[in-house]
């Protein structure tokens, strides 16, 4: 039996009955897009459904925060950046998306998606993205319990933040593509992220597929 994509969320009210089998079945990297105005309720949807607070629960022993994504020790040492392009209602700029609270807070206004495309070594398709969410690490978080293990845990909770944006994005008729190779110290100066503290680790462009193929579950957003 195909288990489904929940219909409603109660914080955004955003809904997307898509079969879960057909999602993982249609997962795919998206490189061409077209530059369209972009929802912001898709946006808090995606934002929501990758990494947003659902509640508490205990850990150890300890309580810590709930979030659909994994991490060791319920630690979760990731912070989600987020530069906007074409999306209603929300200037262009640099967001941090703060997860408790469920809102996206200005770091810095003005489109940043052409100084990002020279810092990723060339990969021009995030011009035409709507978001490019940047993934950064606080080692620390992780680092105080587990000690060097903790670094590689830290990784493994990209990972698995990355595959939820990629299935929530294709749900929403949206096409992801992650990137790895970038100038890290340019990014880390562009959002303004403390040194040696905080820096980006994974990025992922979201965006609307040139391909309608790709988007086919956009009649299924609610």
């Amino acid at each position: 039996m195909c288990g489904r994509v929940v219909k409603k969320d109660p914080v955004t009210g955003v809904g997307y009955p898509v079969p879960f089998a057909t999602v993982l079945q249609r997962r795919r990297s998206v490189r061409e897009f077209i530059l369209r105005p972009l929802e912001t309720e898709r946006v808090g949807r995606l934002l929501y459904a990758s990494y947003g607070v659902r509640g508490h629960r205990q850990v150890e022993g300890q309580w810590t925060y709930d979030r659909p994504s994994p991490s060791a020790g319920g630690l979760y040492p990731l912070e989600l950046y987020v530069a906007t392009q074409a999306v209603k209602g929300l200037p262009d700029g640099v967001y941090h998306y703060d997860a408790r609270a469920h809102q996206l807070e200005l770091m810095g206004a003005g489109l940043i998606h052409p100084h990002l495309a020279d810092m990723t070594i060339g990969q021009e398709m995030i011009r035409d993205t709507n978001l490019v969410i940047m993934i950064s690490a606080v080692f620390q978080r992780s680092m105080w319990k587990y000690g060097q293990r903790g670094y590689r845990y830290v990784w493994l909770d990209a990972g698995h933040l990355c595959q939820n944006i990629y299935l929530v994005a294709v749900a929403l008729g949206l096409g992801p593509v992650s990137i790895g190779g970038f100038f890290d110290d340019e990014i880390n100066h562009l959002v303004g992220l403390p040194a040696r503290e905080e820096g980006v680790i994974y990025l992922v462009c979201v965006g609307q597929p040139k391909d309608a193929h790709d988007g086919r579950f956009h009649e299924g957003v609610g």
